[in-house]
């Protein structure tokens, strides 16, 4: 009797390597599996359709063929995943508390992560920006719906551009450090917003490092 073809193995295997529960596993899904649904598959008393084999093997940093050879062969050593070297696309009104303390219990469900632009960023991490007042219309650009990446270890420099806030950490800001004598400002590149003049309250909580773009159908996501 042909023997059925599984993941089950595989997706234990890798979720007790990354320390993952259950629920940690569906939440990097972006929700699409729920923890009984993961605990039948591991038994190998269920077989998951392909979306969502592919769903599972994504959030894992491989592939479906992967995990079915893993399964296959479970002695052999694990491929590399990526996620150990993903980041988080975190909520603006976190930014402030993660880039201190980087605690993945206090994301919310369904939280997505992204591959750095820079993997010696060990706590970067991703802000999806919300408005157009980065989005010039020559030059550098960040437009709304990009995934703008964060270094909250870098100390930030004239012409920078960087997320930070004067007064209420849970709304921080996005913009170019310019100075202008001994007095510094916030830009926009966008010319239509205000420059913002800061002073000895504002704290930084980042420079931005990069920016990851998804499209599709002429929609960035």
């Amino acid at each position: 009797m042909k023997k059925q073809i599984t993941i089950g193995p595989a997706v234990l295997r890798r979720r007790r390597e990354l320390g993952w529960s259950m629920q940690r596993l569906c939440d990097e899904t972006g929700g699409q599996i729920y923890t009984g649904y993961v605990s039948d598959i591991e038994k190998e008393n269920s077989n998951p359709s392909v979306d969502k084999a592919y769903a599972i093997a994504a959030a894992f940093g491989t592939s479906i063929d992967k995990l079915i050879e893993e399964s296959l062969s479970p002695n052999t050593a694990l491929a590399p995943s990526e996620h150990s070297k993903r980041a988080p696309v975190v909520p603006w009104e976190m930014a402030a508390e993660w880039a201190q303390n980087p605690d993945i219990q206090r994301l919310p469900s369904g939280t997505p992560w992204e591959v750095p632009l820079d993997s010696q960023t060990p706590r970067g991490f991703f802000l999806r920006v919300r408005d157009e007042s980065m989005h010039a219309p020559a030059g550098p650009a960040f437009p709304t719906g990009a995934l703008i990446f964060v270094d909250p270890s870098q100390e930030p420099q004239v012409n920078d551009f960087l997320v930070g806030y004067t007064t209420d950490s849970t709304a921080p800001t996005f913009k170019k450090l310019v100075q202008d004598g001994s007095q510094s400002y916030l830009r926009a590149l966008n010319p239509q917003f205000p420059v913002q003049q800061i002073d000895g309250n504002f704290q930084a909580i980042g420079v931005v490092i990069g920016m990851v773009m998804r499209t599709s159908r002429g929609i960035i996501r």
